[in-house]
């Protein structure tokens, strides 16, 4: 979009350049070529045209927040120098030990305990408390803590809520996934919500919009699209009461979520109730369908979700 406006600001940059007669005809006045300080009308133009896409720019950003319903806090440069510092441990952490599938389950269920009528939980590490962590959907996190914890050190400003959430961006990231934005400053809140907020694997389509549309705020594309993030990973029946992957190459980020789910049940393939229940419901099916079979339809309505699934309760206007 902007490289579309400044192609059109140098269009439209008809500038003209006419000497002033009324002084350049008056011989009293007799000025040397050289003398003239020389400044190529190119240069006006290029800094009339950097002002007016700067000023493009501003609002173009401007309307963006506030139309996604946002104000974003403003953080110190050494905060987002931090931040840049700790994605590249990240990366290394993960690609090391391929736990971008646990690094992921740790963003979600970081943030998936939002309630948008009492506006508590959510992703502001409250994960950190052995309280949360022992929550019966939370099994197995505790791994991913101790995984993060030597980068977490490093990083002793950047809050446990950017923290947690970052992992998840990254995790996405270095599967081969899409680019999920990812905006600083969510605060640590001081106490664990309450237990039971997140989505039980053994219900259906009933229950998933409860939790996602009813407790969070997000929409059925909203609940499809993360969905497709069980491409990553495998169900471990001591934590979930669920063995096996979802796909034959779960430490890829693709859309073989969805071909396997309209594909039918498969020896070593996992398909949990809730995920069938996507294939059985009038608004779900078509967008599994999508998915299925455009997967850069997929990628970018799932960065879509992925960020206002880490950002619910944080910046709101």
């Amino acid at each position: 979009m902007e490289s579309t406006i400044f192609t059109k600001i140098q269009n439209s940059s008809n500038f003209q350049f006419t000497p002033p007669t009324n002084h350049t005809t008056n011989p009293k006045i007799l000025i040397k070529k050289e003398e003239i300080p020389f400044r190529p009308i190119s240069a006006c133009l290029c800094s009339a045209r950097a002002i007016w896409f700067n000023l493009l720019h501003f609002h173009f950003c401007f309307f963006r927040t506030i139309t996604m319903g946002k104000c974003y806090p403003t953080v110190s440069e050494e905060y987002l120098k931090a931040v840049d510092k700790c994605k590249r441990k990240l990366r290394g952490l993960i690609a090391e030990k391929n736990c971008a599938p646990l690094m992921l389950r740790l963003a979600w269920h970081s943030a998936g305990t939002y309630d948008v009528c009492s506006k508590t939980g959510g992703p502001f590490g409250t994960m950190r408390f052995k309280a949360e962590q022992a929550h019966g959907a939370n099994n197995g996190l505790d791994i991913a803590l101790r995984l993060l914890e030597p980068i977490r050190e490093q990083f002793p400003t950047i809050s446990h809520a950017d923290f947690y959430q970052l992992a998840g961006v990254v995790a996405v990231e270095v599967t081969g996934g899409p680019d999920v934005p990812f905006h600083p400053g969510r605060e640590d809140k001081p106490e664990p919500p309450v237990e039971g907020r997140l989505p039980d694997a053994t219900k259906g389509s009933d229950h998933l919009r409860d939790v996602f549309k009813k407790q969070m705020g997000l929409s059925d594309k909203d609940i499809v699209a993360l969905s497709g993030a069980h491409t990553l990973g495998r169900a471990h029946k001591e934590r979930s009461g669920f063995e096996g992957p979802w796909t034959a190459n779960p430490l890829i980020f693709d859309n073989s979520y969805f071909t396997e789910l309209l594909s039918g049940e498969k020896e070593g393939l996992l398909q949990l109730p809730s995920d069938k229940a996507l294939l059985c419901d009038p608004a779900f099916r078509p967008l599994v369908e999508k998915y299925a079979a455009d997967e850069d339809a997929f990628f970018a309505d799932y960065a879509e979700a992925h960020l206002k699934l880490s950002e619910l309760g944080f910046a709101e206007a």
